[in-house]
């Protein structure tokens, strides 16, 4: 056998494999640290998108006739990066129809609640704002209740 002919044969071919291997490993970390990128956008939008839930679910809870509106509350979220605002407003009141229901027989006061939510994360802010109309029944007449309310 001829030996002569393979000097260094073996070295080439392992620097071919450490240089896949590198460019392999060099991939991995690049799809990793993007990834991660995703993760934290992604944690910091769910973030702000909860908040601004939180906020709505709040105003569900605390609108009571009579109140004076709008009520405008800021609040910075417990242990997060977010900050709520939340707006509740009256918009007015109008006969209640549907089911049972005849015309006159129940009113209904209609609110605004608007809440927005921003979140500071890793990856930059993040903004959730969530807009929804409520109603109430109760059995005066919108008449009454505005003459009771001044």
């Amino acid at each position: 056998m001829n030996f002569q002919k393979q000097k260094g044969v073996a070295l080439v071919v392992g620097l071919v494999m450490l240089l896949v291997l590198t460019i392999m490993g060099v991939s991995s970390m690049s799809n990793t640290t993007t990834e991660l990128k995703i993760a934290c956008n992604y944690q910091t939008h769910n973030d702000a998108f909860q908040g601004a839930t939180s906020a709505v679910e709040f105003a569900l809870g605390s609108i009571k006739p009579g109140l004076d509106y709008p009520i405008t509350l800021s609040h910075q979220v417990k242990d997060s990066n977010s900050s709520v605002d939340l707006v509740i407003e009256e918009l007015g009141c109008q006969s209640a129809y549907g089911g049972s229901l005849t015309k006159g027989g129940a009113y209904e006061l209609i609110y605004s609640v608007d809440s927005s939510s921003i979140s500071t994360g890793c990856g930059g802010e993040a903004y959730s704002n969530i807009m929804q109309a409520v109603a109430i029944k109760f059995p005066d007449t919108c008449a009454n209740y505005y003459k009771n309310k001044k």
